[in-house]
């Protein structure tokens, strides 16, 4: 592969702190062909996302430093134009995945979800036009 086609490729986030989980995405996701950079907590989460520039930010709510919620709200200020997925298993994910839509995320998603929704999910994502909202 040229260096040109690599660039090409969508660049994707995978921010989680169960780190099982966020080993699975980016493999996943680099297996498909997406360029992937990883974080295990919400602080370097954002100092990635400032640095690789991602298309999609795929981000756990429960984590370390920041939630993912105030990655998403911090993203929105700093990076216009990148598509937000939250991830979480809280047991009140309705309220959450209300709150995550209003502020700015493409969708919120219950973990635990099979591998094969997570490439269809970011596929789909990848499709919307960017939503240059902010909350």
């Amino acid at each position: 592969m040229e260096n040109n086609d690599l660039r090409s490729k969508p660049r994707i986030l995978v921010a989680d702190d169960t780190r099982d989980t966020a080993d699975v995405y980016c493999f996943l996701l680099s297996a498909a062909g997406y360029r992937v950079a990883r974080a295990y907590d919400g602080l370097t989460a954002l100092a990635l996302a400032k640095v690789t520039k991602p298309d999609i930010a795929i981000l756990n709510h429960q984590m370390p430093g920041l939630t993912g919620l105030a990655v998403l709200q911090e993203l929105r200020e700093t990076s216009a134009g990148v598509k937000v997925i939250i991830t979480s298993g809280m047991d009140d994910f309705a309220a959450l995945a209300e709150r995550a839509l209003r502020e700015g995320a493409e969708v919120c998603v219950r973990q635990p979800w099979p591998a094969d929704r997570l490439l269809k999910m970011v596929s789909a994502v990848l499709e919307q036009p960017r939503s240059f909202r902010k909350p």
